[in-house]
C-alpha cells in the first residue's frame, strides 16, 4: 500500500508552525514532536502506529512503524517505518537502518536526517539510491544555508526515491516569528 509520500510532506512544512518549536528547543524535542507529528497522523489515517518497534525484537529499534491488517496473531502490512536523525555522524547509519535487508519490508519509508551542508545532502543521495529497494521512500534533509549563522537549519530538501531513483524532489525554508520556527514554500512567503 503505497502512501502520497509527498503530500504527506506537504502537510508537515504546512503544519511545522504548530509544532511550537522554537530556536532555544533542543535537538531532543525536535525529534520526539516530529515522531509525534507522524505517529498522530497515523493514528487519524486508521493504522496502528509504534515508537521504538523491533518486529517482534527480531530487529533494531525503528523511531516509528505504521502497521495494519491485524488479524489478532499476525500484523499483515507494514506500511511505513520513519527515522529521525540529529547527529551528522549517524546519517549514514540511518540510511543503513532505512533500507536494510530484512524480514518484514515496509510500504513506504520516511527519513528525516539534519546534515552539515548541501555537498553532503549529495552524497548522501547517491548512497540511498544505491540501496533503496522499496518503491517509495521519502528522505528529507534539513540543513543551514551557506553563509548563515543562525542555530537552526534554514533549508529543508524532499526527495522521493522509487528504488534507485529520484522521481521528485522539493525545498522549503525555515524562518523564525519571535523564535518560534515555521516552514514555508518560496513562493508562499
Amino acid at each position: 500500500m503505497q502512501l502520497d509520500l509527498m503530500k504527506l510532506f506537504d502537510g508537515y512544512v504546512r503544519n511545522y508552525h504548530t509544532f511550537n518549536l522554537t530556536v532555544h528547543h533542543g535537538k531532543h524535542s525536535f525529534t520526539m514532536t516530529e515522531i509525534e507529528h507522524f505517529s498522530r497522523l497515523g493514528s487519524m489515517l486508521g493504522y496502528f502506529p509504534f515508537t521504538e518497534d523491533t518486529c517482534n525484537g527480531k530487529n533494531r529499534p525503528m523511531d516509528l512503524t505504521w502497521w495494519d491488517n491485524d488479524d489478532g496473531e499476525y500484523w499483515h502490512d507494514f506500511v511505513l517505518h520513519l527515522e529521525r536523525e540529529n547527529y551528522f555522524k549517524k546519517d549514514e547509519e540511518t540510511l543503513e537502518k532505512l533500507f536494510c535487508e530484512r524480514e518484514y519490508t515496509p510500504s513506504n519509508i520516511i527519513g528525516i536526517m539534519n546534515v552539515r551542508n548541501q555537498k553532503r545532502i549529495e552524497e548522501l543521495l547517491t548512497q540511498a539510491k544505491s540501496m533503496c529497494k522499496v518503491a517509495n521512500a521519502l528522505l528529507i534533509f534539513k540543513t543551514n544555508s551557506s553563509g548563515k549563522s543562525q542555530k537552526y537549519f534554514d533549508e529543508v530538501y524532499a526527495y522521493l526515491l522509487n528504488k534507485h531513483n529520484i522521481v521528485e524532489s522539493n525545498t522549503d525554508y525555515v524562518s523564525d516569528i519571535s523564535g518560534t520556527l515555521y516552514m514555508y514554500y518560496k513562493n508562499e512567503k
